[in-house]
């Protein structure tokens, strides 16, 4: 009777472990890069933390990518983030993730989320899929009221913007607002987007301006099924200029937003 009590237990404890390890879709395209992985990512401690890879592009460029799955400190908002980077073959740093959230479970209920990030004058998408059919009933034109905090720094320019957004409707299904980052010429954007079932897409860009032409340099993306999940993204990207150095942008939404109370 105790052997199979045991067996009983170590089944129960390897179910668990299981359940906190999801399986994901990575994919990276741009730029004659097109790199597609089925890989899985455990809560911190479980297993699967670190994942790294080199990859050539179709001219024969190479590149690496590496994500780790770190524990922060306890006096941090959220227990982990997930560290993304994307290098070419020098070592250089082309575009940085960093994704904090409440473990596997919460990435999965973020469901798609990715960075754009422009490698050598065209984009690269680095797209994570731990849910693609999520369904939900969040639209644009509830979000009339939601704030959202827009925070730039460049050291090279010792330039920092933070200010509360909220973000105008442009057109039906789509808010967006664009900031100058003063005379330098680049400007930051945040464009919300309807989209199927019930999903809202949040687009947080950083683009370069030369006259009347706009470049997208840089862009982090998530899907929102509802306000909690909306409200529950936070990050930081780096885009790193050969001229300008490392463009910051951090995003979280404003502290203490509550839903408005039921009528």
């Amino acid at each position: 009777m105790k052997l199979i009590s045991l067996g009983v237990v170590l089944l129960s404890l390897s179910t668990f472990s299981l359940a906190d390890t999801l399986p994901f879709n990575l994919s990276i395209k741009g730029n004659k890069i097109d790199v597609n992985k089925s890989l899985e990512l455990s809560d911190f401690g479980e297993g699967i933390t670190q994942i790294n890879f080199d990859f050539k592009s179709k001219d024969g460029k190479k590149y690496s990518f590496d994500l780790k799955y770190k524990k922060l400190a306890s006096n941090r908002s959220y227990p982990v983030n997930l560290d993304v980077t994307l290098k070419d073959e020098q070592g250089n740093k082309l575009g940085y993730l960093f994704l904090a959230n409440n473990g596997v479970q919460a990435l999965k209920r973020l469901g798609v989320f990715g960075l754009i990030v422009d490698v050598n004058g065209k984009p690269v998408d680095v797209k994570f899929t731990f849910d693609d059919r999520k369904k939900g009933e969040l639209r644009v034109a509830d979000l009339g009221n939601e704030r959202f905090v827009q925070d730039t720094l460049v050291p090279k320019f010792n330039f920092q913007m933070i200010r509360p957004v909220i973000i105008p409707a442009v057109e039906s299904g789509k808010r967006s607002i664009t900031y100058k980052l003063d005379s330098h010429p680049y400007a930051i954007n945040y464009t919300l987007l309807d989209i199927e079932n019930g999903n809202v897409e949040f687009q947080h860009n950083l683009y370069s301006k030369q006259g009347e032409k706009t470049k997208l340099l840089e862009r982090i993306y998530f899907k929102a099924n509802s306000l909690d999940t909306l409200r529950e993204a936070m990050y930081a990207g780096k885009y790193f200029d050969k001229e300008n150095g490392t463009f910051k942008l951090v995003f979280y939404p404003a502290m203490g937003q509550t839903q408005p109370p039921k009528m």
